[in-house]
């Protein structure tokens, strides 16, 4: 819906909207990116309740979904980053898992008061398989059937949180796609869980499955990231934990992972978590985001099946088939117009086929041929885009092509 004048102010409209959130008004003028559920699990005895954000509240469309662990404190922040970056990042649902007893939760195995800094939290410890039961049984199968969700699903955590995603990564591997284990508590039971995996490495396939370990720079002062693995002290727990886990995923190379790490001198243990999400998302979703910009002097590519190729290989790594939005198709075609007019053509009418009730891919192709000097023809696709949504924008090109103020 835009002439090429009006694509342009419409970019820098874009340009200054970027900091804000599509999260939508209440009639009483608060504005919200979400809203509480419950779930009451069988297995645990108990409700529930977790954290939901569809993105702009629109359940017409069908998303991947984010799970993450702590959803009090992480449930906003995850939001923030995929309402900012979508575009090089996949709109998902959100789904914030907020604690009951986390100690008995997220942590995978028993241990005896004196293996935890805080010894009365460890007569609770070891419900992580019962938890990760309740998500795969239970809670999974709740979202799905009540929100528009599709099959790929990505699974974050934190400190005992990244435990219990790494406890997922290993004994749950098919309930999610990616995995987000932000300074894992990998110390857990004087390493022995963490040992008996690494261990496995040489014969296990994570078949299409995607990993991000960030590791906080808990190390002493005066220590590095080799001296610490002698250290003996509380404050190193995690790295001397997690360093070596990174080191033996790195030699083992398991056939089929997708992974990387990340480690961050800047930040401690409480304050990772924000960063660390932002660059996991980013990396796991780094062949997501479609950059028109590699048409730029090359006349030679063929727009339209470039973008075919590219949500191709999305396809691949969501496994299922993912097409371009009616957005995407749209802006690249007002893109490319002044490189190749027959392209912008093919493009603009590729919406109004796959997208025929849509009034403004009929308003787009009018704004073409209107363009292109084809009066007839623009003052048609005007006229059907007005037979499926009345706009002043539309109605206004119209008129001043028939000649009427």
């Amino acid at each position: 819906m835009m002439t090429k004048i009006s694509y342009i102010r419409k970019i820098y409209l874009v340009i200054f909207l970027l900091p804000g959130f599509s999260a939508f008004a209440q009639k009483d003028n608060r504005i919200t990116i979400g809203f509480t559920d419950t779930v009451y699990s069988k297995i645990l005895n108990e409700k529930r309740r977790i954290l939901v954000h569809i993105p702009n509240n629109d359940r017409t469309k069908h998303y991947p979904v984010l799970y993450i662990l702590d959803g009090d404190d992480h449930f906003q922040s995850a939001v923030a980053i995929d309402e900012q970056l979508s575009g090089p990042l996949p709109e998902m649902i959100i789904i914030g898992i907020t604690n009951t007893d986390r100690e008995r939760d997220l942590t995978p195995t028993h241990i005896q008061p004196d293996q935890m800094v805080n010894a009365g939290d460890a007569t609770r410890s070891g419900g992580g398989e019962n938890f990760l039961t309740f998500m795969e049984k239970e809670l999974v199968p709740y979202v799905d059937s009540h929100y528009p969700t599709t099959s790929y699903r990505v699974f974050s955590g934190h400190s005992l949180g990244g435990l219990t995603v790494m406890n997922a990564f290993f004994n749950h591997t098919n309930l999610f796609n990616s995995y987000i284990a932000i300074d894992p508590s990998l110390w857990w039971d004087n390493q022995n869980w963490i040992k008996k995996y690494e261990a496995e490495f040489p014969n296990r396939s994570f078949n299409n499955k995607s990993l991000f370990v960030a590791i906080a720079n808990n190390i002493p002062v005066g220590l590095d990231t080799i001296s610490v693995m002698n250290d003996k002290s509380e404050m190193s727990l995690i790295p001397r934990a997690v360093l070596p886990f990174v080191a033996a995923l790195r030699s083992a190379r398991p056939p089929g992972l997708r992974w990387t790490s990340k480690f961050y001198p800047n930040e401690r243990h409480g304050t990772v978590e924000l960063n660390a999400e932002y660059d996991a998302l980013r990396y796991l979703f780094d062949y997501y985001q479609f950059r028109t910009s590699q048409f730029d002097g090359h006349p030679e590519l063929n727009a339209d099946s470039v973008l075919t190729a590219h949500f191709k290989n999305i396809s691949a790594h969501f496994g299922y088939t993912v097409k371009p939005s009616e957005d995407i198709v749209n802006n690249l075609a007002y893109g490319i117009w002044g490189i190749s007019a027959r392209q912008a053509f093919q493009l603009f009418k590729r919406n109004t086929e796959e997208y025929p009730q849509s009034g403004n891919a009929f308003d787009s192709l009018g704004d073409f041929y209107a363009g292109t000097g084809e009066k007839q023809k623009a003052i048609d696709a005007y006229m059907q885009s007005l037979k499926l949504q009345e706009t002043v924008d539309t109605r206004r090109k119209l008129n001043e092509l028939k000649g009427k103020k």
